[in-house]
């Protein structure tokens, strides 16, 4: 099996950019009156979270993963 890319360069990334969008959507909506499709944050940094976690898998995995096979 072949991972593309682009879906290792999002495996590696998943972490950090969850993060940001859990708080940049904490921010907007707590300090501002901010609009509904900032909610699209809440559930795409959710999203991204709960799947990096579930295909982190073991350590082997996550090596095989990264290296594309």
């Amino acid at each position: 099996m072949n991972t593309p890319t682009w879906l290792r360069v999002l495996y590696v990334i998943a972490y950090p950019l969850s993060a940001l969008m859990l708080i940049v959507w904490a921010i907007v909506t707590f300090a501002y009156d901010g609009p509904g499709w900032i909610h699209f944050f809440l559930s795409l940094g959710m999203f991204l979270l709960i799947w990096r976690i579930v295909a982190g898998g073991t350590q082997d995995s996550w090596r095989k993963y990264l290296s594309g096979r």
